[in-house]
């Protein structure tokens, strides 16, 4: 009976181990991947922004030429603490689990196949500007038309609200006060 036990924890210790390796194996294919996709640079436009919000705060607070030292040390410190949480080390495990519950290990090959192939870089190298354009086409579909369109449809919705919901006088009726 013992012998059986030590066989069973055994086989046990042997199922978890694989799994781990298999899991470590995952998590690999899934890093190399995202190295490929460039995901070490996706918040650089986050950097970006923030770095021209201290501009334009300094800017409008007065800064000359004269205290500029003072934008660069606060574009600094900004930076730093931006790295603090999106530096590639510090979110690349994070970024990882969102990725492996989608795709199996061979699927991230097969994606690594592709950002390696000639197309696939051809699409990192646009993809910045293609979303760029993709997303102002967007701005400016909502500035031209939606965004209107869509005020129509609250206001439609508060009238249809004030038509069933009894008013202030019609509760107190309802209420017999």
């Amino acid at each position: 009976m013992a012998r059986l036990f030590s066989v069973s924890l055994l086989l046990a210790g042997l199922w978890l181990s694989s799994s781990a390796f298999a899991d470590a194996g995952h998590r690999a294919s899934a890093e190399r991947f995202l190295k490929l996709a460039k995901a070490e640079s996706m918040a650089a436009p986050l950097y970006q922004q923030v770095s021209q919000l201290l501009t334009r705060h300094f800017t409008e607070a007065g800064g000359s030429f004269q205290y500029e030292s003072i934008l660069r040390e606060h574009q600094e410190l900004a930076r730093a603490r931006l790295d603090q949480q999106l530096a590639w080390e510090v979110i690349k495990d994070d970024l990882i689990d969102i990725y492996l519950p989608v795709f199996t290990a061979e699927e991230f090959e097969q994606l690594a196949d592709f950002y390696q192939s000639e197309v696939g870089q051809k699409l990192m190298e646009n993809l910045p500007r293609l979303s760029s354009e993709s997303m102002a086409l967007a701005q400016q579909r909502w500035d031209e038309r939606l965004a209107e369109e869509v005020q129509q449809v609250l206001d439609e919705m508060d009238s249809a609200l004030k038509e069933r919901q009894p008013g202030p006088r019609e509760t107190s009726e309802a209420d017999g006060t």
